[in-house]
């Protein structure tokens, strides 16, 4: 990849991380939906999204390495932590739940061993 391919992917993924602490700080966010609990499904795929693009900008080495993944689903964890907890600051008007978190985490694990399957594709 060229140096300008990964600056670009590298901007890319702090644009999106500043999108992304935005929405989920916005005060008293709702996320209608056809299905009960559309909320835990949203913060699956961000946090999943956020954590695939953190390891894509390869920080930590080449992309799909073992360092760079398992740093940034380090990293992923910490943040899907950090976000839901913010959220308990009264003046956010949002709520801190368990559940919540689980589905950060789950979203950030989830990105981490898909692209860890997509490494090992690539090897064989």
């Amino acid at each position: 990849m060229s140096i300008r391919a990964a600056q670009s992917i590298r901007v890319a993924f702090f644009c999106w991380a500043a999108f992304h602490f935005t929405m989920t700080h916005w005060p008293n966010l709702k996320v209608p939906g056809p299905v009960p609990r559309t909320d835990l499904w949203v913060h699956l795929m961000a946090f999943g999204g956020w954590t695939a693009f953190l390891c894509l900008a390869g920080f930590f080495g080449p992309r799909l390495g073992p360092r760079n993944l398992g740093l940034c689903w380090l990293i992923g964890l910490a943040n899907a932590l950090l976000d839901e907890g913010l959220q308990g600051i009264p003046i956010v008007q949002r709520h801190c739940a368990w559940d919540d978190a689980t589905a950060n985490m789950i979203g950030a694990t989830a990105a981490v061993c898909v692209l860890m399957l997509l490494a090992l594709l690539r090897r064989s």
